[in-house]
């Protein structure tokens, strides 16, 4: 198969049409990998330079760069950066995801929750396992999983985000495995937008 068209807007058609036919999220979550893995063999004809920059105006937070959202907010996709030491608490996102490394990379840590949920506010998180995302890796995300990112590299870690439901939009959750919380949880930067190619 030769992939020379392959860009964001045949991403985004793909997709669409996965979704037009029926497919779950489950069947998305198990689809959209293997495009993601197409468009990033083209990253060299949509992926610009200040894409791979963090927040400008917060150094604190992470270059979040929209290439796609559907009206609706679904099919989101997103280059998001960090700076070196960056991390995130662990959280879920409320619908499924796909992470692809663009360059640089970060440690992907996995939790699991021990407790029932059946107390509000209340959470019991534990450290499972970890994941290098590197250039190499695409690792697909059911709703439920909670994970957190590290960029441990020592340099700048830009990925590529795939989401099925912008996370702003979902009932996404932040975890506290030391105070054993659970609340709502957002982005936290200011995405830019950017014309799908």
């Amino acid at each position: 198969m030769c992939d020379t068209g392959y860009s964001v807007k045949r991403l985004v058609e793909d997709m669409q049409e996965l979704r037009a036919g029926g497919a779950s999220d489950a069947a998305m979550a198990e689809s959209v990998p293997d495009l993601a893995k197409r468009l990033l063999l083209m990253k060299h004809n949509w992926l610009r330079p200040y894409m791979c920059e963090p927040n400008a105006e917060d150094r604190n937070s992470a270059g979040i760069y929209k290439l796609h959202e559907e009206p609706d907010h679904t099919l989101g996709v997103f280059v998001v950066t960090w700076l070196p030491g960056d991390e995130t608490p662990p959280h879920d996102h409320g619908t499924w995801a796909v992470i692809a490394g663009l360059d640089g990379w970060e440690t992907n840590h996995f939790w699991k929750r021990v407790d029932d949920g059946r107390v509000p506010g209340y959470a019991d998180v534990r450290r499972d396992r970890s994941q290098r995302i590197d250039t190499g890796t695409i690792l697909s995300l059911p709703p439920e999983t909670i994970h957190s990112l590290h960029n441990d590299s020592g340099g700048k870690s830009v990925t590529l985000h795939i989401y099925g439901v912008n996370v702003d939009y979902t009932d996404r959750h932040k975890f506290d495995p030391v105070g054993h919380a659970v609340a709502p949880y957002r982005f936290g930067a200011t995405s830019n937008t950017v014309t799908s190619r």
